[in-house]
């Protein structure tokens, strides 16, 4: 028979292989593959391929009592078709360290097993001519999962929490559906999150990166014996082989940091969606503040605004854009709070300062001869621009007046923490970085007795609620790309969780180059600026109005890329949308050209235009 394979490499279509009909395949079922030379593991998902071609045979089958659940299959299925991936990716992420790997299999030959790691890839297929092997893992699954049905009756409506203080909703819920016999998936976009819900809600099992490895196998095969409980976590515990969820919380739903993942292609808040579609289960979306999906369709949702009303009051001050150092306006307001008594949070996006060439009469950082960028100090001495490659041994004297240039430190955490620790004394500030915030009570106990804290945004997290009388946020540009389509959302979206750290009376202070974006004009005004934003979003048919796909064409030769590039532009630039047709480089990278279309679609109208198959390509979801 003909299986269809899916791998944990980036290739949408699963492949296919020649399986006998005796071999008690069946979708889940994890196969040895040939891959050119070398051999792969792969999931099978489907038993009726329709691949006309020849093909090659499995080289062994998996013996392990684990198999994912239909809702986990169907899940997969629609995490790869919305990002043209395989399915094998987003399954791979559901399983234990030990079982990710080849090298880990063994060969069941007589009374003398064998490694796979120690056979070359001809021996295996050699041995395999006979019929597929007989594998298994070195630490095995202790037993099947419960079947679990993909839902066919109707999805419930996603449910939004507006809400600073979530424990008890929370501790409700779960409760609620842990006394049904079903397991809850808490979704978190970091680490420091996951921990404070670990302290708060009782029976959370972590599952992200910080876990070791011997904790993640044994949490892992609990579940597949059928324990039920809370799993908190990001895109592994989405994935986790649970016998009955009846639960998905995803916490902090606005936060900017699922719209920036890692290292990472996928948003998670857009993978909860699918994971509950999946298994029909309850979406319970926790948050302080709308996204502009959830504020477009919030007549199709299940909302409680919990909110205090009306938010802090704000106030943007200017910033120059030519302007470096640390503004006296700043420093005065945290010596005057710190005098006052009043807890304040400085927010800065640099940890480490940057060394700038500053000109004291003209007041102005110098600038590059090239690009007119900001010079800098780089690490060896010389002079360097940051935008392009321009470097000089002497940063010289000023181009505009000709006076000798001084060197300038620009706004970080580093440089303001010695700037108010002349103001206030050592004993006054605290600094904060995600590496602080590991043990996150102790942060927490250090930052309740210094009138001044500077952090990055790390200090975001529900540990700081309610504990400032002040926050000032420095240079919102530096955190989020201005270039980005969803710039104003994530500012908008960090100014409420912001919002969520001061105390009753408390005072947001914004000091930026952007003063007048809308952003930050509109930011404790969620009516005007929701109203601005989707007006943006409907004329350039952006999220959530579309989808935005990034199909990247690669050629040897620049004129045969700009022949393919048109010939596509000109086939779907009405039906799917073209809004952006660009090189990459005029250069060669990694060996070709490249060019990009944007595409502003859903994923079943490109799939349909077989923009998938284009060769040598690459096709990106960049929202949607």
């Amino acid at each position: 028979m003909k299986i269809s394979v899916s791998l944990a490499y980036n290739l949408f279509e699963p492949l296919t292989y020649r399986a006998p009909d005796d071999a008690a395949i069946r979708p889940g079922t994890r196969v040895l593959v040939p891959l050119g030379r070398r051999h792969a593991m792969g999931w099978v998902t489907g038993l009726d391929s329709p691949y006309p071609g020849r093909l090659k045979g499995i080289l062994g089958i998996i013996d392990d009592p684990f198999l994912p659940g239909a809702d986990l299959l169907e899940y997969a299925r629609l995490a790869a078709a919305a990002y043209f991936t395989s399915a094998g990716i987003f399954l791979d992420h559901g399983l234990p360290p030990s079982q990710k790997s080849h090298r880990n299999l063994r060969l069941r030959d007589g009374s003398n097993d064998a490694k796979l790691a120690d056979l070359a890839p001809a021996e295996i297929e050699r041995r395999a001519g006979a019929g597929p092997l007989r594998l298994y893992f070195k630490k095995p699954a202790q037993a099947a999962p419960a079947a679990t049905a993909v839902a066919t009756g109707a999805v419930p409506p996603p449910r939004w929490l507006l809400a600073q203080d979530r424990e008890r909703e929370y501790r409700e819920a779960c409760e609620r559906v842990l006394g049904e016999g079903r397991s809850v998936i808490l979704l978190v976009p970091d680490n420091a999150t996951a921990r404070y819900w670990q302290s708060i809600l009782p029976g959370v099992d972590p599952c992200h990166s910080e876990v070791r490895n011997a904790v993640r196998e044994r949490t892992w095969n609990e579940y597949l014996l059928g324990k039920c409980a809370i799993v908190c976590g990001g895109i592994s515990a989405l994935a986790m082989p649970l016998a009955a969820v009846g639960l998905l919380i995803v916490d902090r739903a606005a936060s900017p940091l699922y719209a920036r993942p890692q290292g990472s292609p996928f948003h998670l808040d857009h993978l909860a969606g699918l994971r509950a579609r999946a298994g029909g289960m309850p979406l319970l979306c926790g948050s302080h503040s709308h996204t502009c999906a959830s504020w477009e369709r919030r007549a199709e949702i299940v909302l409680d605004d919990q909110r205090p009303a009306p938010g802090p009051a704000h106030q943007v001050h200017a910033l120059k854009g030519r302007e470096r150092g640390i503004p006296p306006a700043l420093l005065d307001m945290a010596r005057q709070n710190a005098q006052a008594g009043r807890k304040t949070l400085i927010l800065v996006n640099r940890i480490l300062p940057a060394l700038h060439f500053y000109c004291a009469d003209c007041g102005r950082v110098a600038a590059c001869p090239r690009c007119g960028g900001a010079l800098q100090a780089g690490d060896d001495g010389r002079v360097l621009c940051r935008r392009c490659a321009f470097r000089d041994d002497a940063p010289g004297n000023c181009r505009r007046c000709g006076r000798p240039l001084e060197a300038l430190h620009d706004i970080s955490i580093e440089s303001l923490a010695r700037a108010l620790e002349r103001g206030c004394g050592e004993e006054a500030v605290l600094t904060l970085t995600a590496a602080d915030l590991k043990d996150g009570q102790a942060a927490l106990g250090q930052a309740r007795e210094r009138p001044l804290v500077i952090a990055t945004l790390a200090a975001l997290n529900p540990f700081f609620h309610g504990l400032f009388a002040a926050v000032v946020w420095i240079k919102p540009e530096s955190f989020f790309s201005m270039e980005e389509f969803n710039a104003a959302e994530m500012i908008h979206a960090c100014g409420a969780e912001i919002a969520s750290l001061l105390g009753a009376g408390g005072e947001l202070h914004v000091f930026s180059v952007f003063h007048f974006h809308y952003a930050l004009q509109y930011l404790m005004d969620e009516d005007k600026f929701f109203e601005r934003e989707l007006k943006y979003r409907r004329w350039f048919l952006l999220p959530p109005f579309s989808g935005v796909y990034e199909l990247e064409l690669r050629a040897d030769r620049l004129r045969s890329l700009g022949a393919a590039m048109r010939e596509l532009y000109g086939r779907c630039r009405d039906s799917l949308n073209v809004r952006r047709i660009y090189l990459l480089s005029r250069q060669r990278q990694r060996g070709s050209f490249r060019g990009v279309l944007e595409l502003h679609a859903d994923a079943e109208a490109i799939a349909a235009a077989g923009l998938h198959r284009v060769r040598r390509s690459v096709l990106r979801r960049t929202a949607g």
